[in-house]
């Protein structure tokens, strides 16, 4: 079994724990902080509106500016690149980044004033989380890639280190990735939202979306168009066509509860899925359902997955004939979407 220890970094995140919070006020995310959220919706209301104007993913601006910062670019500079990313054309962009980048900073300013002592706050946050990976984290990336691996993982498995950028908690937990650049991002909450589903082992989970995006990069290729690595963990320069965001809940939490840092009979499978926003409950049903078919086959994890992926087929399809449903029910009806 490979055991080459991997460095986890904690940093505490300031400047992107701004656009963490803009990204949630902006996008319509569940915020758990009203008057973050108060301060934020003038600012971030106007930076969408000029992006809808300008014909620009909304979305996808968002997360091509999470990404920049995480990279430690400034909001600023970084709105010029995000705005092409996201479909903003060259004749436009000289008027839209400045004026963005304006409204930017406002949102910076109220998050100041909300969190004048924000990078001290953080580095307190950081110690609960911190302390319990120096502990039970190696074992835990060990035990975990031993089960995905049949207990032979190769040598290069996991990355040499990882940065975990912890941002100022806006929605009770959340996290997310980017394989190519080792790194992760959450929230850094200070008790688990679920103490059988601890930040322990969200964190565990990311990191090992980290190794898969990075294994799936090697073998298969890096895509010439790779996706925005944020978008509330749902994106990495990697998709599969094998659901290995939903797979890996289970071998995570089994793998603690190898080691009896998670000591329950039934896995929390479905709470997780719930809890990191992968799912909702009938997909965490389905996750859980194939692990008790699955979890002790010794099949290699990617016959395991297709497995998966077959049983989650009739949900896609409910999903999809529920979304043509509601896109035809809204064609025949004047009234408004609430904004």
């Amino acid at each position: 079994m490979a055991r080459r220890k991997t460095e986890v970094r904690f940093h505490a995140a300031v400047d992107l724990s701004v656009i963490h919070a803009a990204f949630v006020v902006a996008t319509g995310g569940p915020c758990g902080d009203a008057k973050t959220e108060a301060a934020l919706v003038g600012p971030t209301t106007e930076i969408n509106t000029r992006l809808i104007s300008a014909s620009v993913d909304v979305r996808g601006f968002w997360s091509a500016l999470f990404a920049a910062v995480a990279a430690k670019q400034a909001a600023r500079d970084a709105c010029e690149p995000a705005l092409l990313a996201a479909g903003c054309s060259e004749l436009q962009v000289d008027q839209t980044a400045p004026a963005i980048a304006s409204r930017l900073d406002e949102c910076r300013i109220a998050f100041a004033k909300r969190f004048p002592k924000l990078r001290e706050q953080l580095q307190l946050r950081s110690g609960p989380l911190k302390d319990r990976w120096q502990t039970y984290g190696p074992g835990l990336l060990i035990q975990t890639a031993g089960q995905i691996w049949a207990a032979a993982p190769p040598d290069d498995w996991w990355p040499p280190r990882i940065d975990v950028l912890l941002v100022q908690p806006m929605r009770g937990g959340d996290g997310g990735f980017d394989s190519s650049e080792g790194r992760v991002w959450m929230e850094a909450m200070l008790t688990d939202a679920d103490p059988q589903v601890s930040e322990l082992f969200r964190l565990a989970y990311w990191i090992t979306r980290v190794a898969v995006g990075r294994h799936l990069s090697a073998t298969l290729g890096v895509p010439s168009e790779p996706s925005a690595p944020e978008d509330f963990g749902s994106g990495t320069h990697r998709v599969s066509s094998l659901p290995w965001d939903l797979g890996c809940v289970p071998v995570v939490l089994a793998a603690g509860h190898e080691l009896e840092i998670l000591r329950t009979d039934k896995l929390p499978i479905a709470d997780a899925i719930r809890l990191w926003r992968l799912g909702d409950p009938a997909v965490g049903q389905v996750v859980d359902q194939w692990w008790q078919q699955w979890g002790d086959s010794k099949a290699p994890t990617p016959v395991a997955l297709k497995a998966l992926d077959r049983m989650l087929e009739p949900l896609r399809r409910a999903g999809e004939a529920a979304g043509g449903a509601a896109r035809r029910g809204s064609a025949n009806t004047t009234e408004h979407p609430r904004r």
